[in-house]
């Protein structure tokens, strides 16, 4: 089963606060400008990770719906808006991270790990999210 934007709203709404309407349609705006649903639930995963890496460190970080779109613009711009593209994009961000000495500050720069995501779906028991508990 393929993410829908429902499942994105839901999504974004469980794990960061209830969507606007002007929020929804910058959402929409994305997936309309090439997008996929998945590639922007994982843009909330990412986000809600690093929220919680913060937190490891002892800091405070508050998670706005800027953010988030800030990553989707980011990946759009980089041409990240299909799963597969996504899918190739983190091994290869992860590697590059090791080989220089860890995080770099930027937002995407992190190791994902089956703990920082957790998704419940809508529609059935399994994850759409699945490559994330690989």
């Amino acid at each position: 089963m393929d993410a829908t934007m429902d499942d994105v709203f839901f999504l974004y709404e469980q794990k960061v606060a209830p969507l606007s309407s002007a929020q929804k349609e910058k959402l929409l705006a994305a997936r309309d400008e090439g997008m996929s649903p998945f590639v922007i639930g994982c843009a909330i995963l990412r986000a809600k990770q690093e929220q919680r890496r913060s937190r490891l460190k002892g800091k405070e970080k508050h998670i706005s719906f800027n953010y988030i779109y800030r990553i989707i613009e980011d990946w759009l711009n980089h041409g990240i808006t299909t799963e597969e593209r996504f899918r190739a994009y983190w091994p290869a961000l992860t590697e590059d991270q090791d080989k220089n000495g860890g995080d770099k500050g930027y937002g995407a720069q992190a190791k994902i790990r089956k703990e920082d995501f957790t998704y419940t779906p809508t529609k059935q028991d399994r994850s759409l999210f699945s490559f994330l508990d690989e």
